[in-house]
C-alpha cells in the first residue's frame, strides 16, 4: 500500500515592487511500492492555500517520478510563470516528509527522484548531503526576493498596543509608532529606486500620548571651499577637453589664462617666482613674506549635502491595573526585540533590525495626520533605554510589575528631506507644516 504524507504550508514570494505577490503552498508526497516493471516510485500533488493557516486549499500541480511539473487549469499566473521557485520550494517540502513515506535506501532513492535531489553516484544506497535543504547558499535571505527566505527573528507583535488603555476611547492627539519590516532600496540604472511606502509591512504597532518636548531639527550641510587662480585655469581647460569643445576647446582655455597673466605680468612673475621658491625649499609662506599677499583662495560657502534628522521622546509609564502593567511589559518587549538585528540561517551574516513608522495623529487633522506638528520619514530605532526605578526607589505591585518606568527612545531617519517632499504632501498648498 502507497504511504503518503504531506507537508507543512511554505511561502513562495513572487515579483518585484508593486508586482510582488506572496502564494502559500504545500506538497503532498505518495508512493513507495513497486510498479509493473519493478520499479519504486513517487509522485507528489501540489496544493494553493489562501493564507499561511491552510484555509481555502485547492490543487495546482502535480509531479511525476522525475520531478517534473505540470500545471492545471486552475494555477494562478505568478506561480506559473515562476515554475522553478515552486519546485525550489516543492522539493525541499519533499524533503522535508521524506522519512514519513520511504524508510528503505531504495525508497529513499527513489524519493530523492521525485524532488530532484542526487543520489550517490557509488550506488551504495546511501544518501549524499543536500546542502539545498533549508538553505541553497549562505547568501540566502539576503534579499527581499527569490524564495522569500529571511533573516531568523519575530515576524508579528501585537498591533492594539496603546497606553495608556484608556486613551482609544479618547479624542485626544496622540503618537503612533508602527513596527515595520526593513525592506531595503532596490537599485536601479544610476541610482537607487524610491523606498517602498510602509504600507503592508506593519507588523506592530503602540498608541501613545503626544510626550512633552516634541521638537525637530532640520540641518543642511554647508562648507566653506577654496580655488586657486593656477587650480581655476587648469580645472577650466580640462572640463572643455572632456566636454564637446575637445582639445582646441581646451588649447582656447589655456591661451585666454595666459593673455589675462600677460596683462598682469608684474604681479605674475612675483607670484610665480615665490611659487617655485615654497616648492624647492619647502616653504609655505615665501609670498607673504616678500610681497605681503597670499594666493587668492576665490573662498565660498558651498553645499555639501543633506543631512539626517534625529527625534527623541521619553514617557513615564505608571501602570494603574494589572492589564496595563502587562501592556507596558509587551511595549517594552516590542521595542527591545524588533530593535535587535537578525540572523540567518546560515549564521554568516546578519539582517537589518526592523524599521519603524512615527506619526502624530490628530481627529482634527488630514488623513487623521497632526497639521502642525512635523511629519516623520521611516525611521531606524537608533537608541532605547528603560529606567525601571524612575523615584529613585524599587517599588513593585503584587505582580512584581514596577511601580513606573521610563521610557527613552532615539530615532533616525533612514532618508534625508528633500524639497520635493513638500510638494508631494499637498502640491504645494501649505496645508500642514510638512516635515
Amino acid at each position: 500500500m502507497a504511504n503518503t504524507a504531506t507537508s507543512e504550508k511554505a511561502p513562495v514570494v513572487t515579483g518585484e515592487g508593486k508586482n510582488k505577490q506572496t502564494s502559500y503552498i504545500s506538497t503532498t508526497v505518495t508512493g513507495g511500492d513497486k510498479d509493473a516493471s519493478g520499479e519504486i516510485t513517487y509522485t507528489s500533488t501540489i496544493q494553493q492555500h489562501d493564507n499561511a493557516k491552510g484555509e481555502g486549499t485547492k490543487e495546482i500541480a502535480t509531479r511525476d517520478k522525475n520531478g517534473k511539473t505540470t500545471f492545471n487549469e486552475v494555477a494562478p499566473d505568478n506561480l506559473k510563470n515562476n515554475k522553478k521557485i515552486v519546485e525550489n520550494v516543492s522539493n525541499n517540502q519533499a524533503e522535508s516528509v521524506k522519512d514519513q513515506v520511504a524508510t528503505s535506501s531504495e525508497q529513499k532513492e527513489a524519493a530523492n527522484k521525485a524532488s530532484q535531489k542526487k543520489n550517490n553516484a557509488s550506488g551504495d544506497g546511501k544518501e549524499e548531503k543536500d546542502d539545498s535543504k533549508a538553505s541553497a547558499s549562505p547568501l540566502d535571505g539576503l534579499s527581499g526576493s527569490g524564495s522569500g527566505v529571511s533573516g531568523v527573528g519575530r515576524k508579528k507583535y501585537l498591533t492594539t498596543l496603546c497606553y495608556p488603555t484608556t486613551l482609544r476611547k479618547t479624542q485626544q492627539d496622540t503618537l503612533r509608532i508602527s513596527v515595520l519590516k526593513y525592506e531595503p532600496k532596490t537599485m536601479s540604472g544610476l541610482k537607487f529606486a524610491k523606498r517602498k511606502s510602509s504600507k503592508g509591512r506593519t507588523i506592530g504597532a503602540v498608541t501613545l500620548p503626544v510626550p512633552g518636548g516634541v521638537q525637530d531639527g532640520n540641518k543642511t550641510n554647508w562648507g566653506s571651499g577654496t580655488m586657486t587662480p593656477i587650480q581655476i585655469a587648469t580645472s577650466d581647460a580640462v572640463k572643455a577637453f572632456l566636454g564637446k569643445g575637445g582639445a582646441d576647446a581646451a588649447g582656447d582655455s589655456l591661451k585666454k589664462s595666459l593673455q589675462t597673466a600677460a596683462e598682469n605680468s608684474g604681479e605674475v612673475k612675483s607670484g610665480l617666482a615665490a611659487m617655485f621658491t615654497e616648492n624647492l625649499t619647502g616653504a609655505s609662506d615665501i609670498l607673504a613674506r616678500t610681497e605681503g599677499a597670499v594666493n587668492n583662495p576665490n573662498m565660498e560657502l558651498l553645499f555639501g549635502g543633506p543631512s539626517m534628522r534625529a527625534f527623541s521622546f521619553s514617557w513615564k509609564l505608571s501602570p494603574r491595573d494589572e492589564r496595563e502593567s502587562m501592556t507596558i511589559m509587551r511595549i517594552i518587549r516590542m521595542f527591545k526585540q524588533s530593535m535587535a538585528p537578525q540572523t540567518t540561517k546560515s549564521q554568516l551574516f546578519l539582517k537589518a533590525p526592523n524599521t519603524y513608522q512615527v506619526e502624530f495623529v490628530s481627529p482634527a487633522g488630514m488623513k487623521g495626520t497632526h497639521r502642525f506638528l512635523p511629519k516623520v520619514k521611516e525611521c531606524a530605532l537608533a537608541d532605547f533605554s528603560v529606567n525601571y526605578t524612575p523615584d529613585g526607589s524599587y517599588m513593585t505591585y503584587d505582580n512584581s510589575s514596577m511601580v513606573s518606568y521610563q521610557m527613552t527612545m532615539s530615532f533616525q531617519e533612514l532618508d534625508p528631506v528633500y524639497n520635493s517632499d513638500y510638494t508631494d504632501l499637498d502640491s504645494d498648498r501649505d496645508q500642514s507644516i510638512g516635515y
